[in-house]
């Protein structure tokens, strides 16, 4: 329903409410005059029902129309608000979970390989302390634009907070997984942003996790083991990525 009457605008719906004002006005004075007997000709029931509604309807349903317009469009605000980070334009750390949980649970989905990459952009503090925070948000808008480009959908992209980002990856093999982690390094590595004349780089870290959905597969576990990944790549120096096989 809510569909159709946007679909119908707000002039269009203006109208329409005017017109059952004015159905609705006319059979109820025609209803009374026969109940009590006025004695009146058609005409002039129909007229009279006919006029008022006519000037009173628009003006009324045309504030009430627009609520209704302005009240859908902020739903629709808050609802990707609550969906999106606002900083990246990938999904927040909660509706992620959401996307990937809900992934796992369906049962076509059943005993699927899937990956999970957590990533981390390396030594991101000493670009927020050397050149400042907008700097930094103006870096992870860069990682965000970086991770749409090359995961797109049906890969599930998200930032978990702060530096720190994960990518599911549906039926996806090991190979295609490390190939995808290589891409995102190489990118990253390349990536320069320019700030106050000076150009910022800054690498990343990725975890990989190989998962089997199976019936006690949780997004938690993956990460799990995808944490223990990304240790390992950091220790290795960072900028790289490391596979744990669950």
């Amino acid at each position: 329903m809510r569909e159709r009457l946007q679909n119908l605008g707000r002039v269009k719906l203006v109208g329409a409410i005017t017109l059952a004002a004015v159905v609705l006005a006319v059979l109820a004075n025609l209803f009374i005059s026969w109940l009590f007997d006025f004695q009146t000709t058609w005409f002039e029931d129909v007229f009279r029902a006919a006029v008022i509604p006519i000037f009173l309807a628009p003006l009324l349903s045309w504030y009430l129309v627009g609520m209704f317009y302005l009240l859908d469009s902020l739903e629709k605000d808050m609802s990707v608000l609550a969906r999106i980070d606002s900083l990246t334009l990938l999904s927040n750390r909660r509706y992620f979970y959401q996307q990937t949980s809900d992934w796992l649970a369906t049962e076509s989905n059943r005993s699927r390989v899937y990956a999970f990459f957590i990533l981390d952009l390396d030594f991101f503090k000493g670009i927020n302390d050397q050149h400042g925070h907008l700097c930094g948000d103006k870096m992870l808008e860069r990682f965000g634009v970086v991770l749409q480009e090359i995961a797109p959908s049906p890969n599930i992209v998200g930032r978990l907070g702060g530096e720190e980002f994960a990518v599911f990856l549906p039926n996806a093999s090991q190979q295609e997984a490390e190939n995808l982690a290589v891409r995102i390094c190489q990118t990253m590595r390349c990536s320069v942003i320019e700030w106050d004349g000076e150009k910022v780089s800054c690498s990343v870290s990725i975890g990989v996790s190989i998962n089997m959905n199976g019936q006690k597969s949780t997004i938690e576990n993956a990460f799990k083991y995808a944490d223990l990944a990304l240790y390992e790549a950091k220790k290795s120096g960072r900028d790289c990525y490391r596979v744990y096989l669950s």
